[in-house]
């Protein structure tokens, strides 16, 4: 009798051996999903083929490799399902069949490292084109292989970049930066990263012709299913629009390949400092960043075995001096160095060109930082108006900074004087006049002090002010407003009975405003009897009859100063005794009075 032990035994061998007679005879029978003798696998993310019969690239796709070709009316958005890696099923929303190649598409994008179960569902079939069938008892579940690409995500972080905006430390430096870069799946060693100008450029040989390829094309050279490491040939000689020897050819560049460090997670970190190498180093300009990475799958794609590789980029610039911009030569000053100005307060104005945003980190005026008094009254131009300025030379140092943290020196000195009187020219019987600023003394007894001077009237607001002389003492009417003092920004009648030169001393006005100059005076319709003032207060002098300019030199228009919405205005001709059309590309001139009309459809 044989012993219990070996009747078990004897027992276990033929039972393994049924199973595997059986699994022979099913694996024989079923036609595979896996083409053992085509050139590619089933994988994730890809639906349909292109034109060169390679699969098309989509999140969503699923593409299954029969034997043979398949029969399109055997498969529907019901013939198959699908098994997601968390166990629920995802739904079809359309086919494709490409001969032996079956694509579906689902409705959300698939993982980027999925590997779903597909089996032939209850009740359906899939027939080749010579009529053999399979279903879901012959076919079983097959599991896909990973064929999606990770998601790498790029941001950058540390720059000197000191501006807002896209001028930020993550956008802007002058030395270094830092790139975090995330994948939302393992990777299969670290993300490489190369920093380079965003002119690259190199020419490759394309069917006997040279082509020139640039910055999208070595992202895409890194982008896709790759059997090794993707890159350029080793021969590939790239330009970055660089000629520093000045012999109009482009300086060979070389590539800088580091490799990120890792961090807990997903997640790996590099800083980048700019190569000191003559064909490494990166100039001043935009710049951009390139990852490249691939995920841990492999697959069969056009007979080789391939890795999924993904890319990210994002940009930065590079500035390194403050003068990269053209910024150091476009500086402006007020007043001008060497120069001797008149005015009792002076405005003290620093203009820069707009390419960046400029900060003042130090203004010494006559040894004393006044930095932060400074006022911004556009964009990179900074004001300050001194409450007392003593007579004599003044030295103004200045350091700047610009959005990288570039820093610039410079001073300048300028002498200030006593300020002349201005100057108003009378004729005899009424004028149009106004001042350009007001008065030292604003008190009409004080402004005219010219006997021949009789009566002062002026026009604000529908009310009419008016101040008459009346055996040397000025007077007011009890018809209309009493005028006690004169102010700039208004204009008067003035009658003479004589020529007269009447002298008066001015002071400055506010800091230089936007224009139009006039601003509020649109809000109220019907007419305004306005002055000519001057707002940066270089032209309190003897400046009568002159035009009106801006800060640059510029003569200043009857729009830019009234504003575009008035209807019209006029000044008045003293000798002729007539009023003058005022159109709106003539320029304003210091001392007259202006007669505006604003339709109450503007208010």
């Amino acid at each position: 009798m044989m012993p219990k032990r070996s009747k078990s035994l004897i027992g276990g061998i033929a039972l393994a051996a049924f199973l595997f007679l059986a699994v022979i005879g099913i694996v024989t029978f079923i036609p595979s999903v896996f083409a053992e003798n085509h050139s590619h696998s089933s994988v994730t993310g890809y639906f349909g083929l292109d034109d060169d019969g390679l699969p098309i690239v989509n999140r969503h796709g699923i593409m299954l490799v029969f034997d043979g070709d398949i029969a399109p009316e055997t498969v529907s958005v019901d013939t198959f399902e699908v098994s997601l890696n968390d166990g629920s099923f995802a739904e079809i929303v359309e086919t494709r069949v490409e001969g032996r190649y079956v694509f579906l598409r689902l409705r959300n994008e698939l993982a980027s490292e999925a590997t779903p179960i597909v089996g032939i569902a209850e009740g359906e079939k899939v027939d080749d084109l010579a009529g053999n069938s399979t279903n879901k008892r012959k076919l079983g579940f097959v599991q896909i292989k990973d064929g999606i690409a990770p998601r790498l995500t790029v941001k950058l972080s540390g720059g000197s970049g000191i501006g807002t905006g896209h001028e930020g430390p993550d956008r802007l430096t002058k030395d270094m930066i830092d790139v975090r870069i995330t994948s939302d799946e393992p990777l299969q060693g670290a993300p490489r990263v190369v920093v380079v100008c965003e002119s690259l450029k190199w020419t490759e040989s394309v069917d006997g012709r040279d082509v020139e390829r640039d910055i999208d094309d070595f992202i895409a050279n890194r982008n896709g299913a790759f059997p090794s490491k993707p890159q350029e040939p080793g021969s590939t000689e790239y330009t970055c629009g660089y000629d520093a020897d000045g012999d109009g050819m482009n300086d060979p560049f070389q590539l800088a390949e580091d490799i990120a460090n890792s961090r807990p997670g997903e997640v790996w970190e590099y800083t980048w400092r700019n190569p000191m190498g003559t064909a490494t180093a990166l100039r001043d300009g935009q710049l951009a960043v390139v990852v490249y990475a691939r995920d841990r799958s492999r697959f069969e794609r056009a007979g080789q075995t391939v890795s999924n590789w993904a890319t990210s980029m994002t940009d930065f610039r590079l500035d390194t001096e403050f003068s990269a911009e053209g910024l150091a030569s476009g500086i402006r000053i007020y007043p001008p160095n060497g120069s001797r100005t008149s005015e009792r307060r002076p405005f003290v104005i620093i203009k820069f060109p707009r390419a960046t945003n400029v900060t003042l980190d130090s203004v010494l005026f006559d040894g004393k930082e006044i930095a932060e008094k400074f006022d911004t009254f556009e964009h990179n131009r900074f004001v300050y108006w001194p409450l007392s300025m003593n007579s004599g030379e003044h030295r103004v140092e200045v350091e700047a900074l610009d959005a990288a943290g570039n820093s610039i020196k410079f001073n300048f000195t300028f002498e200030s004087i006593s300020l002349g009187d201005f100057i108003l020219e009378l004729q005899p019987g009424w004028n149009a006049i106004s001042v350009p600023a007001n008065p030292v003394n604003r008190s009409i007894d004080a402004v005219f002090t010219d006997p021949s001077i009789q009566a002062v009237i002026s026009w604000s607001e529908e009310n009419w002010y008016l101040a008459v002389r009346h055996e040397g003492v000025w007077e007011s009417n009890p018809h209309f407003s009493e005028l006690e003092n004169i102010e700039s920004e208004h204009g008067y009648w003035v009658k003479s009975t004589e020529f007269v030169r009447q002298p008066i001393t001015l002071v400055g006005q506010g800091p230089p405003v936007a224009r139009p100059i006039i601003g509020p005076i649109s809000d109220y319709a019907y007419w305004h009897f306005v002055g000519v003032f001057d707002r940066d207060g270089d032209q309190v002098e003897d400046d009568f009859g002159e035009p009106l300019r801006d800060f640059n030199g510029e003569p200043i228009t009857a729009t830019e100063y009234l504003g575009s919405n008035y209807v019209r205005a006029y000044t008045w001709d003293a000798i002729a005794q007539q009023f003058e059309p005022l159109r709106p590309e003539d320029p304003m001139t210091i001392g007259d009075g202006v007669w505006v009309y604003y339709s109450p459809t503007d208010r």
